[in-house]
């Protein structure tokens, strides 16, 4: 399979991206942002999670579509 490059402008890249609908911008998100990692939590990512559970519960979180 060949591989081409292409340059296109940073304005072009966002307006494609918010014509896409919401689940498939999600999935390009997961995609190519997010990394996988299967080994166990640690006690201090227990311990994030915990408090980011805490956080949400309250309402003291934000939508991903809100942050930049």
């Amino acid at each position: 399979m060949t591989t081409k490059t292409l340059s296109m402008p940073e304005e072009v890249v966002v307006n494609m991206l918010k014509t896409l609908p919401k689940k498939d911008l999600i999935n390009i998100f997961w995609k190519t942002i997010t990394e996988s990692d299967v080994s166990p939590l640690t006690d201090e990512e227990r311990e994030d999670v915990k408090q980011a559970k805490k956080e949400f519960k309250k309402g003291e979180t934000r939508k991903w579509e809100n942050i930049r």
